[in-house]
């Protein structure tokens, strides 16, 4: 099964830091609708934490489809925002999850269906 950036309406993110106790962050997309590419190959959107005690700050996100099952995420969240970093993807019928996973980090990008 592929992924229709056009069906995903609503973008989620769930960020976990694995040091010495397990850290939760959760971002979830603004009121701003995700932008799908002309050519349908990458989908652009804007996160923010749910905590905003904790963070004030908006990261723009783009995923790029490179193929069938090929994905990759670029966000200012992360350090190099120009870097494309290689997801795995799951997909069921409710949403699409991609997955991006670090040495102490783990991060879990749920996209919602229409």
């Amino acid at each position: 099964m592929t992924v229709d950036f056009n069906r995903l309406k609503h973008f989620s993110m769930t960020y976990v830091f694995m040091d010495d106790e397990e850290i939760a962050c959760e971002y979830e997309q603004t009121e701003q609708s995700p932008v799908v590419a002309p050519d349908g190959n990458s989908v652009s959107f804007t996160l923010r934490n749910i905590d905003q005690s904790e963070d004030k700050d908006l990261y723009s996100v783009v995923l790029v489809k490179e193929g069938d099952d090929e994905f990759y995420i670029k966000s200012d969240y992360f350090e190099d925002a120009d870097e494309p970093y290689p997801l795995d993807v799951e997909i069921s019928d409710d949403d699409v999850k991609f997955i991006l996973e670090g040495e102490n980090e783990d991060m879990y990008l749920y996209g919602f269906f229409e």
